[in-house]
């Protein structure tokens, strides 16, 4: 699902900013103009505060010149990238498919850490000369050089879901052959890491009352919930190895008539105003699929008058799937405008996939988290 909103893209990979990124925005360039307005007094504040906003710009483009690191190198291995998304946190890579190699995974991981030492250094190389005689914006250019090399370093500790984990698992993969091995050495340690920063902040407000600790506790909570977030993941991906669509759609041998009503189909296939997922045939060919949200779009007195193929989704070629497709490969999908996949068997509709379905995978997995 796409939250956020879609601020460009680049090579086909779509740029998307949360908006917790806001938040963050707010805070950054805030503390940015405390520090510049202690640090020069006698300038303006309209002069402070424009330095602050090119300081948290200049921050953002870090971090995401980060993420298109990963991105772009990825694209370079074959691996397909699906967004680049900026939040709260930061910024993640949504790359559709897990390296097939551990080389493929530590090139993609190590790009992101290079990127940002690299900014880091040019950074630290241009204030540091201009110290003497352009103040400000020395001083704005070795802020995000810090910056930039302190996101390198947090980056690189060995624990997932930071680059420095999955570095780790590649490595034990790689040693190995095993990559769920890997996966959960990693995630342990990128759990502990997250105990530890959480407790560290819990100390420091407790004892030094430095409530600014509290990012501390909130990044620490951050590390370990994603940790073992990347823990269920790999055993869903685990789980559904080997299997293909078929194994997991729902069997659904007729679709809905177009040229019916809404409210006829959902007297035949419905309760109340609930209806699973279904496709829709107009004149023979699947054009669209009709479920709940395509229900609640027409008002309950129209329900009799609105045909099917009105009220339906219309899907193209990448929202139908072959059956034999493996489930892997079709969960890389890009998502359709329908949020279903209907699923084909030598020419004819054989069922949908859908979150549904999914879940009765995956849901056991996160109860055992």
């Amino acid at each position: 699902m796409r939250r956020g909103f879609r601020i460009g893209s680049v090579r086909g990979i779509e740029v998307i900013a949360d908006l917790s990124l806001l938040i963050i925005a707010g805070l950054l360039t805030w503390s940015l103009y405390v520090d510049l307005d202690a640090a020069f007094p006698s300038t303006s504040s309209n002069a402070l505060l424009i330095a602050a906003l090119v300081g948290g710009g200049l921050f953002f483009g870090s971090v995401f010149l980060h993420e298109l690191s990963h991105s772009l190198v990825a694209l370079r291995r074959g691996l397909r990238v699906r967004r680049i998304r900026l939040f709260i946190f930061g910024g993640v890579s949504e790359i559709e498919e897990e390296a097939e190699t551990p080389g493929d995974e530590l090139a993609v991981t190590l790009a992101g850490p290079a990127a940002s030492m690299g900014l880091g250094v040019l950074f630290i190389a241009i204030g540091w000369p201009l110290a003497s005689t352009l103040e400000l914006p020395a001083r704005i250019a070795l802020i995000i050089g810090v910056a930039n090399v302190s996101i390198a370093l947090f980056n690189l500790l060995p624990g997932l879901p930071l680059d420095g984990g999955r570095m780790l698992r590649a490595l034990l993969w790689r040693r190995s052959g095993d990559r769920s091995r890997g996966t959960r050495i990693a995630v342990r340690t990128g759990r502990a890491m997250g105990v530890l920063l959480g407790l560290t902040g819990i100390a420091l407000v407790a004892v030094l009352g430095n409530f600014t600790a509290i990012w501390f506790i909130a990044v620490g909570w951050f590390l370990y919930e994603a940790a073992s977030t990347s823990a269920v993941q790999e055993q869903f991906m685990s789980r559904i190895e080997g299997l293909s669509v078929a194994d997991v759609m729902r069997r659904t041998e007729l679709a809905v008539d177009g040229d019916m009503s809404v409210g006829a189909a959902l007297e035949m296939h419905g309760w109340g105003d609930k209806l699973r997922s279904l496709p829709v045939a107009v004149d023979g060919r699947v054009l669209g699929v009709l479920g709940t949200r395509e229900v609640r779009r027409v008002d309950d007195t129209s329900r009799q008058g609105t045909l099917v193929r009105d009220a339906m989704t219309p899907i193209g070629p990448g929202d139908v799937v072959a059956a034999d497709t493996p489930l892997r490969e079709a969960l890389a999908m890009r998502e359709g405008a329908a949020g279903v996949l209907v699923v084909v068997a030598e020419g004819e509709v054989a069922g949908v996939l859908t979150a549904e379905e999914l879940a009765t995978v995956f849901g056991d997995l996160r109860r055992r988290r």
